[in-house]
């Protein structure tokens, strides 16, 4: 169940504003509210796809390995972000595994519910093609990282994202960020990611403690993300 102050949020959230007002009661009646710890996870790959996901509070990790587990695919869900949209009105499994990188807070809502109202609403279908295309541009940014020819540049790149897409109004990463993640997003090693970051950390560009990654120049990771 969720109180009246949640289901106001949920209803002036842009995933949400298209539905009528009759339509989305009766998706909120089925709305569940949740808090977990930093660590947990919230569904695995291959999990029915049942339930779409409001993150209200905290920041939460998804990752996708290949059959080997030697590739993998990562990226974070910020705060008043829907999850996932990949698979809408297809698939019946996730695709990846999410976790919590923070303590959370988060809207559960019946993932049936969602698409089936969704598919008989033109505005709500515009807007989860939009959300989709957004999505689109992003990975294909995080795709021409991985495809770099230089690993020097795929650790500043991912850097540069993470600066983009998490600290637009806050200079410190919001959660711990270690340099084997760091290694994962930029596809190298850990070895690469520390010569890196002494490099940036020497120029004055960042701090970077206990996992603790701050961007002391963010005017120079949005040049260098606009220009990779």
């Amino acid at each position: 169940m969720i109180n009246k102050e949640h289901y106001q949020i949920i209803r002036q959230h842009p995933a949400f504003a298209h539905f009528p007002v009759e339509i989305f009661d009766k998706i909120a009646i089925e709305v569940q509210f949740r808090k977990i710890p930093k660590g947990q996870i919230i569904f695995f790959s291959g999990d029915r796809r049942d339930r779409l996901f409001l993150l209200h509070r905290g920041y939460v990790r998804i990752e996708q390995y290949d059959s080997t587990d030697t590739f993998s695919y990562m990226d974070y869900i910020k705060m008043n972000s829907v999850f996932p949209y990949g698979g809408m009105f297809f698939d019946e499994r996730y695709h990846y595994t999410a976790s919590a990188v923070t303590n959370v807070e988060y809207f559960s809502i019946p993932m049936d519910l969602f698409e089936d109202y969704s598919k008989k609403n033109v505005d709500q279908l515009l807007f989860i093609t939009k959300r989709l295309s957004q999505i689109l541009e992003f990975q294909e940014l995080r795709l021409r990282n991985v495809v770099s020819a230089s690993a020097t540049d795929r650790v500043t790149q991912s850097l540069s994202i993470l600066c983009m897409d998490l600290c637009k109004e806050q200079d410190t990463l919001p959660f711990p960020m270690s340099m084997k993640e760091l290694a994962k997003l930029g596809a190298t090693t850990r070895e690469t990611v520390n010569q890196v970051l002494k490099k940036l950390r020497e120029e004055g560009m960042i701090d970077y403690e206990h996992k603790k990654l701050t961007f002391k120049n963010k005017e120079y990771f949005m040049r260098y993300f606009e220009g990779s």
